[in-house]
């Protein structure tokens, strides 16, 4: 009995030793790491530019970054709150003709995927017309072939 809450006793702490390093907080080098890990992949820097900056300045960079992507808004809201306040101005104008554009793009996307559709649906169609056919052929006397290799 003595042993049993003894093993008991010491997975205990080995778990609770296990946990409290899983949630140490990273050090200073590990976050530099995270950040320019996402610098370079989100924002478009060149390793060799994050390796002459600080600490201090990649954080900087970082929190403006994620700052941008925070408060992103979609152009396609601010066409519709554009035309509710009544700016008829050409940015608005060109805005509008980039996103009939893109959904134009897209129902022609749409378009060639029924077509393939189509397509395919037709194949198995004639799939299955030729496999009727064999099974009737079949179904009949045993015919020879003669097939020269």
């Amino acid at each position: 009995m003595f042993q049993t809450i003894l093993e008991k006793r010491i997975k205990f702490f080995a778990s609770k030793r296990v946990e409290e390093k899983r949630n140490k907080p990273p050090t200073k080098a590990q976050q530099r790491s995270i950040m320019t890990t996402y610098l370079k992949n989100m924002a478009g820097w060149k390793p060799k530019d994050l390796k002459t900056k600080s600490f201090a300045n990649v954080q900087e960079l970082f929190e403006k970054e994620m700052k941008r992507v925070n408060t992103f808004v979609d152009f396609r809201t601010e066409l519709v709150e554009g035309t509710e306040k009544g700016r008829s101005s050409k940015k608005a104008e060109v805005m509008e003709e980039i996103a009939q554009e893109s959904s134009s793009k897209r129902t022609g996307d749409e378009l060639e995927q029924e077509v393939a559709k189509k397509q395919k649906m037709d194949d198995d169609k004639e799939k299955a017309e030729l496999q009727s056919l064999m099974e009737v052929a079949s179904d009949e006397e045993e015919v020879a072939i003669d097939a020269i290799p």
